[in-house]
């Protein structure tokens, strides 16, 4: 068997990076792959003559224009690029990403060749109602009116034209969570094209260690955002008026938050840190994790949190792994009174956040990166035969 990977990132790091590293490294020591197609390299695992990397990158003209053009100019680049290797270079599978590979499929279904795209989120149209439900409310706008004339490279537009293009050209569609499973089901999706694949975790690296101080210390990691639900977090944080407790937000800060964030500045008991690579400390001093998210393919950080043998307190949005009522307490998206009420059991029942910690621990434990790596594997050994 013989595969085509290829993703517009690079491959070994942080976040995507890092899963790509992982997809990569289990089709070489497998012994599939033929070539993976990135944007850089930043590991040493598997071999260069194994990489094709896209140096030449001619948007980097367009680099002053907004990211939600830019970013979709470099991946229909890396797109057209990939194509024009399958064109020259047969496989048995294709496997590629969502927003940065629909021609690639078209070329390779010229060839015979099994077509994968995988999608990190739930279903572009279950995105778009759920955000623009959110930003109604809060009286924004979420998509200022863009240039017409960059239309076609729009990310808001592509998301409803290419990504959905891609899913219905494709053989197999991968997502990484149950619940994002379930959004491609409710938009009529056929079933027997989707295949879910958890992510993974160090679980080496994180993992818990000792309390070091006797706060009650709520954490929250990722994007400062409306989709992550930082504001429902805030709010009910507000009204739970702590004695003796600390809420960490850890994350760079996007634009929309800020005028959010000033409504909270004066409490001395909110702390952001801004983005950190590996945050396995901060999960460390934290007695819950809370993840509200309204919208997610399966948040690593809930992983991550697992692993570090904390509570979690998620939205099912978030795409965890989480066990209600187990783990932590799955609750419903904006729902300000359950994340008050979930806080408060654990705030007022200390002893549930080292039972539960455990029982998180345990249950993330199976969830390694080799585990990922076998799980695709297996995909690609079932769909070719």
């Amino acid at each position: 068997m013989e595969i085509i990977y290829s993703s517009a990132s690079k491959l070994g790091g942080v976040g995507l990076a890092n899963v790509v590293y992982h997809a990569v490294h289990g089709i070489y020591k497998a012994g599939y792959l033929k070539k993976t197609i990135i944007y850089g390299n930043r590991q040493q695992t598997v071999p260069a003559s194994f990489i094709k990397t896209i140096r030449f990158q001619p948007t980097k003209i367009f680099s002053s224009l907004s990211s939600r053009y830019y970013y979709p100019m470099k991946r229909m680049w890396f797109d057209y690029r990939t194509s024009m290797f399958i064109k020259k270079n047969s496989c048995d599978i294709f496997h590629g990403w969502t927003h940065e590979c629909l021609n690639s499929i078209r070329e390779a279904k010229k060839r015979g060749i099994i077509t994968i795209v995988e999608r990190g989120y739930c279903h572009p149209l279950y995105s778009k109602m759920i955000l623009d439900e959110e930003y109604k409310k809060m009286g924004i706008k979420r998509h200022p009116e863009g240039k017409r004339l960059l239309k076609k490279y729009d990310h808001w537009h592509r998301e409803e034209t290419a990504a959905i293009e891609e899913f219905e050209e494709a053989d197999y569609v991968i997502v990484n969570s149950r619940f994002a499973k379930e959004t491609f089901l409710q938009y009529g999706f056929p079933e027997k094209k989707l295949k879910m694949i958890p992510r993974g975790v160090d679980t080496g690296y994180y993992k818990p260690e000792p309390e070091k101080d006797n706060v009650f210390r709520i954490v929250f990691v990722g994007m400062l955002c409306i989709r992550k639900g930082v504001h429902h977090l805030l709010e009910a944080w507000k009204k739970l008026n702590l004695k003796n407790a600390e809420l960490v937000l850890v994350g760079s800060t996007h634009e929309e938050i800020k005028p959010v964030l000033k409504n909270y500045s004066h409490m001395n008991n909110i702390k952001i840190t801004g983005f950190v690579e590996n945050p396995a400390k901060l999960y460390n001093s934290a007695s819950v994790f809370v993840f509200p998210s309204l919208d997610e393919g399966s948040a690593k950080v809930t992983y991550e949190a697992m692993a570090c043998g904390l509570p979690v307190i998620a939205t099912p949005n978030a795409g965890s792994l989480v066990l209600d009522g187990v783990d932590g307490f799955l609750i419903p998206i904006r729902d300000v009174n359950e994340i008050i009420e979930r806080t408060l059991y654990f705030y007022k029942n200390r002893e549930m956040l080292k039972q539960m910690g455990q029982s998180a621990r345990k249950n993330i434990e199976p969830y390694t990166w080799q585990f990922y790596e076998e799980s695709l594997k297996q995909f690609y050994d079932t769909i070719i035969s």
